[in-house]
């Protein structure tokens, strides 16, 4: 198969898609605004003429359909409704599936009305829609349906999942040496967030916990990684670390972690955190979940459907530090039910969210939309 993505160029998951394609023969072209190499595909760069994020979305808009046409593809893919979704549907090119991550259809639709068009258009001339979720997941497929109108057939559910060969417990040598790294004493208790750097992922209300925590464990780290986040939000949140005085008890990380690194740094900590308000089921979520961090996550429905309340995660109100402190004390004061969640995400992860047979139905199902199309 020729094969499109419209996606993120620097994103982890694009990343994966392409690997995967290209290791099984197919031939893939990437089309992005973000330059970035990958082995063995083709890539498209989507021009900036200007400064202002706006009218180069225009120019985008203009570019899209002469790449399209150069390509010549079998089938496209695009990732993020709002941006990439609504150009591949202006391409006017047919099989396109186009895949929602969360916000694109949860919150910038809300926001914006030129976003709630654009998100509109794109489902609208999707052929399929792959929510970036699990098998289980009725809460995106209900939410499309009910409010954006998308006929319930149009909708195939594909959870992306991760890789349990590479996400697991173990990497000892590699977790002593970043703790020597990251200057983490032996004893010390920590706290991962994995998020990218970003308002809409409570960051400010993780930071506002560690008062409370080191009053009764001095010997508590925080560890954020920016991800794709800003430098602009990472410094606030910096200057909202110095105004509480708990500075030294934060580490930073803005370099960008790969695979193997985000596994190394989830079998060092003892508790990952996630406070977002609206959410899919998060890949980072299920990769603390193998590697067996505890999940400590904002009480929303779409982690129901996977975790439980002291069962195999607990659940906090995403800006109430207090509440978030108390929960994450709890887990200091019984380590034992690091074990004990473990035992349970592991095999729902190996169930349900393997990333290498999930991987193959993708390939399926693309088969079967072109033979169905052309």
């Amino acid at each position: 198969m020729k094969i499109c993505l419209c996606a993120n160029g620097s994103s982890i998951h694009t990343k994966r898609w392409i690997n995967y394609f290209v290791d099984r023969g197919h031939e893939v072209h990437l089309v992005s605004n973000i330059s970035y190499k990958y082995k063995s595909s083709k890539f498209h760069i989507l021009k900036n003429y200007t400064n202002n994020r706006h009218l180069n979305f225009f120019g985008y808009c203009l570019q899209i359909k002469k790449i399209i046409n150069k390509i010549k593809p079998d089938i496209i893919h695009s990732h993020y409704a709002t941006t990439y979704g609504f150009l591949g549907a202006l391409s006017g090119f047919h099989p396109l599936i186009v895949s929602v991550w969360g916000s694109d259809v949860l919150v910038e639709p809300k926001n914006s009305k030129v976003f709630d068009f654009f998100t509109r258009y794109a489902l609208k001339k999707a052929d399929l829609i792959i929510p970036m979720a699990t098998p289980k997941a009725e809460f995106m497929k209900n939410y499309l349906i009910k409010s954006f109108c998308v006929p319930e057939d149009k909708i195939q559910r594909i959870p992306w999942g991760i890789d349990p060969t590479i996400f697991k417990r173990g990497y000892k040598q590699e977790v002593e040496k970043l703790r020597e790294n990251l200057k983490i004493q032996k004893n010390t208790k920590i706290i991962l967030s994995a998020r990218h750097m970003d308002p809409k992922y409570g960051i400010k209300y993780l930071i506002k916990v560690i008062p409370y925590l080191t009053k009764k464990y001095p010997n508590t780290k925080l560890i954020i990684l920016r991800g794709g986040g800003s430098k602009e939000y990472e410094n606030k949140m910096k200057n909202l670390s110095s105004k509480l005085r708990v500075s030294d008890k934060i580490i930073f990380i803005q370099k960008h972690i790969n695979t193997k690194e985000m596994c190394v740094y989830l079998n060092l900590a003892d508790i990952f955190v996630s406070l977002t308000k609206t959410d899919q089921f998060a890949c980072s979520l299920m990769e603390g979940m193998a590697c067996g961090t505890i999940p400590i996550v904002s009480n929303i429905e779409v982690y129901q459907q996977y975790l439980k309340n002291k069962k195999n995660a607990l659940f906090v109100e995403p800006e109430n530090p207090k509440d978030i402190a108390e929960k994450i004390i709890y887990c200091f004061k019984h380590p034992e039910i690091k074990n004990k969640f473990y035992k349970i995400n592991r095999k729902i992860i190996e169930k349900d969210e393997d990333w290498n047979k999930n991987a193959r139905k993708m390939e399926e199902l693309y088969k079967k939309l072109i033979k169905l199309l052309w």
